[in-house]
């Protein structure tokens, strides 16, 4: 296993996670599912990915494994929570246009059925234009109390808040204070790392071609400190080498979006968290929208429910996701929100009352290839039968969230899904809802 390892994990990998700690990984996989089998290849989502379906020989669970490589090396895995493929209805849909009234039944099977099998817990929202197609929650918010999930409860949206700082640099950039293609060092001249700094533009933190890496580390969440702005992450990253020299390469950066809060602090003299209240949610009406701290009593907020690291093959019960949760959250996500004030924030930007129109369209558009899409400033884009797509999700493997926010870029269909489950419930069902509304 250690020779598999040291032979097939690239470096990148490997700094984050040691060869002896894969091994672990390893037996911890062995033991607990007493030898797995290949039940189904699955169909890979975007280029360099495995996507496999796979059946404890104790027990006979299904787990999907996901793993990525680039130049021929592992650069990611992660196991992701799974159900038997018989009467599996998730990818039942019409091919063909049908009756806008039946869209409605539709959605509502595939929801029923992702809950009745305990992968989603959330709520769901469609509409076409202003007009409300389907709006439905499931599962519980709190289980201690058994309070379920209403319509408009609000939930963790972790990177989808990339979109309010997108826009926040859009509106400063629109405002001639700020321009894409400043250095850091320009901006923050006593940035911790003047030699990175000089290097970097805003741009690259925006499209996550910067080279940073990560933010969200261990110690931040096992301190639980509150970090009053943006810049006092700083230690927990400044100083980690780049990944790619800047402009040459991709990598998914939440130390990047950190520093772009400071940047928005720099200029706009507010907290990160005053500025997109008074610039994004109080002109798009989002008035159930904001970023609370762990120990704070928000009314109708869902807690996260996340299979942890112990329980590798995520067969074992939910547990509250709390003790993995930052003490609050910051420019790189970890906002609150309500499908309703979702759809208020898409509206708000197809009347472009948030950016103006041309800036709006320069910030959700991909600017970089990311796989199979684009990302731009916040906000993928993506293809789906030739429609134009564009949003943003949230959450990953033990984190107990999984939020995700599609807008047809035509001005017809949104989708918001939010979810208080791990990956990949939310997700799959607000991918397979947009690809089914693009044939619509």
């Amino acid at each position: 296993m250690r020779d598999f390892a040291s032979t097939h994990f690239a470096e990148r990998f490997l700094q984050d996670t040691p060869v002896d700690k894969v091994v672990d990984h390893f037996q911890e996989m062995k033991s607990e599912s007493g030898g797995i089998d290949v039940a189904l290849v699955l169909k890979p989502e975007m280029a360099g990915q495995a996507n496999l379906l796979l059946r404890t020989r104790t027990g006979h669970h299904f787990v999907r494994i996901v793993a990525f490589e680039d130049g021929g090396r592992i650069t990611d895995f992660f196991l992701l929570t799974a159900t038997n493929p018989q009467g599996d209805i998730s990818n039942d849909w019409p091919k063909e246009k049908i009756p806008q009234a039946d869209i409605h039944t539709e959605i509502e099977r595939h929801a029923t059925f992702a809950a009745s099998r305990d992968l989603f817990s959330g709520v769901v929202l469609v509409a076409n234009g202003g007009q409300v197609l389907f709006h439905k929650a499931y599962g519980s918010g709190e289980r201690s109390f058994e309070s379920p999930n209403r319509p408009d409860t609000r939930f963790n949206l972790a990177s989808m808040g990339k979109m309010f700082t997108g826009i926040a640099i859009g509106q400063l950039v629109a405002a001639g204070k700020l321009s894409f293609e400043d250095k850091l060092l320009a901006v923050l001249p006593d940035y911790p790392n003047s030699s990175v700094a000089a290097k970097i533009t805003i741009h690259q933190l925006l499209t996550h071609t910067s080279g940073m890496g990560d933010a969200l580390k261990r110690e931040m969440r096992e301190k639980k400190r509150n970090f009053r702005n943006t810049r006092e992450y700083f230690p927990l990253f400044v100083n980690d080498p780049l990944w790619f020299e800047p402009g040459a390469g991709w990598g998914y950066s939440n130390a990047g979006y950190v520093v772009l809060g400071a940047v928005i602090e720099k200029i706009s003299g507010q907290s990160y968290f005053d500025y997109v209240r008074d610039h994004i949610f109080v002109p798009a009406g989002m008035k159930d929208t904001d970023y609370f701290e762990l120990d704070q009593v928000v009314p109708n907020l869902a807690v996260g429910y996340a299979r942890f690291e112990d329980d590798i093959l995520g067969i074992g019960p939910r547990r509250n996701n709390g003790v993995f949760l930052g003490y609050k959250g910051n420019s790189a996500g970890g906002g609150y929100s309500t499908a309703p004030d979702l759809l208020r924030f898409a509206q708000a930007l197809r009347e472009h009352r948030l950016p103006t129109p041309e800036m709006t369209d320069r910030i959700t558009a991909g600017k970089v290839a990311a796989g199979d899409d684009g990302y731009g400033y916040g906000f993928w884009q993506w293809r789906r039968n030739q429609k134009d797509v564009r949003g943003n999700s949230g959450g990953g493997p033990n984190s107990g969230i999984d939020s995700n926010f599609q807008m047809f870029w035509d001005g017809t269909y949104t989708v918001i899904v939010l979810s208080n489950y791990d990956p990949p419930g939310g997700t799959n069902l607000a991918c397979s809802i947009t690809e089914f509304l693009s044939r619509q």
